[in-house]
């Protein structure tokens, strides 16, 4: 090992001059070149004492007798400065404002609270005993726990603490229940809030057409509405998205058209689309008032702003859209959000699911008078003894044509004529095969030819 101090000489002006303070020079046991540190001192003693004790520190360090020099140094400094460089290096990394302020927010109230100086002041202990005597929603502790381990996690990969102390607390299991139940609007319901709404009617509208958030109406602009095309769209830019991805979002006809009555004649693109037009919440309330609608519902459920996005979803499932095609339009990452949280239990057509069921005790078999009509639309057809669809009792006629039976075409029904029977029947038997549906056009059409004459060549596969 090496270790002296020296005063460092540099040449200038093809002279040669000494400093006045001293330095110093180590090289430890597997150290591949020796490193020069300043003294800060004309005395060659107290030079020499120094870097006595620099070496001395480094060498416990290396040896697992104390913690290194930045662990002790990031022990010592109070977490708000901490949290100050933490939260600033968050925004340099392109997280938004609002985030970082709630950073901020819950990690001072945890400070001040849990009386939290230092690092060394932050135990599993005192927080849980703070946890333990609050009153707020599981959703909203967890947020707290994550603000917290986000500071002190951050602090740990900088090397200022061995270890996040707060590793081992988990967050309560709230098994994805909301922390209230929000209900969406009925259409009748949305209806009349509109006809209320006065200068506030299109930022409904949209919001109840497109889903769009709150935030993201406030930020939109209007050279982000496109009206004038064949298909109209909003383009919700990726910087006012909640996942930072945009988001052309088509509307119809119906909006367009209050888009471009508000529209100013000589607009600025940069112009926000519904400044002023966006409610408070007191506001927001009085507007429910005024079209007769609940806030707050017998059955618990809220209506808020958000509220709308909800109604949007909902009038999306009613209306036929498959759940993938609304996962889109909401632009969530998971259908479990769009079918389970945006989904009012309440407004789903249950009832006439249950009435749409095919009937179990009328039927062939049935020796009770009928209860309910034999053929839904989920219903299977019956067959007759020949193996063909057999004819219903209570069946209707179209044009004299004799009976029918109903089949499902969508969202009605209509009257098909019944099949007669194969004119040779006789024929199954001797064969072994039944007559076949053969599909001619837009046709079904009975056949009878066997099998191996639909699938030659492969007999002794099936």
């Amino acid at each position: 090992m090496k270790c002296f101090v020296f005063k460092p000489k540099r040449r200038k002006n093809g002279k040669v001059s000494t400093g006045r303070f001293y330095s110093g020079r180590y090289r430890l046991k597997g150290d591949s070149k020796p490193t020069d540190v300043p003294l800060q001192t004309t005395d060659k003693q107290v030079a020499k004492a120094r870097l006595d004790r620099i070496v001395q520190e480094l060498e416990r360090e290396r040896e697992g007798m104390i913690a290194p020099k930045s662990i002790r140094v990031g022990a010592q400094k109070p977490l708000v400065d901490q949290m100050k460089e933490h939260l600033a290096e968050r925004l340099r990394l392109g997280r938004k404002e609002q985030y970082v302020n709630g950073l901020r927010a819950h990690i001072l109230t945890l400070l001040k609270e849990c009386g939290w100086q230092v690092a060394k002041d932050v135990t599993p202990e005192s927080f849980r005993a703070w946890r333990q005597r609050q009153k707020k929603s599981v959703k909203t502790l967890n947020e707290y726990l994550a603000a917290i381990s986000s500071l002190l996690n951050w602090m740990e990969r900088a090397e200022r603490i061995p270890k996040n102390p707060l590793h081992c607390v988990e967050k309560i299991e709230n098994h994805g229940e909301p922390t209230f139940q929000r209900r969406a609007l009925t259409i009748e319901e949305a209806r009349r809030l509109i006809a209320v709404a006065g200068p506030r009617r299109a930022t409904y509208l949209t919001a109840l057409e497109t889903g769009l958030r709150r935030g993201e109406l406030g930020k939109l602009e209007w050279r982000d509405v496109q009206l004038d095309g064949p298909n109209p769209f909003l383009n919700v830019r990726r910087s006012t998205t909640k996942n930072h991805k945009s988001a052309p979002t088509p509307i119809d006809a119906e909006l367009a058209a209050e888009l471009r009555s508000i529209r100013p004649e000589n607009m600025d693109p940069k112009q926000r689309v519904f400044a002023g037009r966006i409610p408070r919440m007191k506001r927001f309330r009085l507007d429910l008032k005024a079209a007769k609608i609940e806030a707050l519902d017998a059955a618990g459920g809220r209506v808020d702003f958000h509220a709308l996005r909800m109604s949007f979803q909902m009038n999306l499932t009613l209306s036929g859209t498959t759940p993938r095609v609304a996962m889109e339009l909401m632009r969530h990452s998971d259908m479990k959000l769009t079918m389970k949280t945006y989904t009012d239990s309440g407004l789903l057509p249950t009832a006439a699911a249950i009435q749409n069921l095919p009937s179990l005790v009328n039927g062939p078999y049935a020796n009770t008078p009928a209860q309910k009509p034999e053929y839904t639309p989920l219903d299977t057809p019956v067959l007759g003894p020949e193996g063909h669809s057999a004819s219903p009792h209570g069946t209707t006629e179209k044009n004299g044509d004799g009976p029918g039976t109903l089949i499902n075409t969508g969202f009605r029904h209509d009257v098909a004529q019944n099949v007669l029977p194969c004119p040779k029947w006789e024929m199954v038997g001797a064969t072994g095969f039944e007559s076949s549906p053969a599909f001619v056009g837009d046709d079904w059409r009975s056949s009878q030819m066997p099998m191996d004459a639909w699938f030659p060549g492969d007999a002794g596969n099936r």
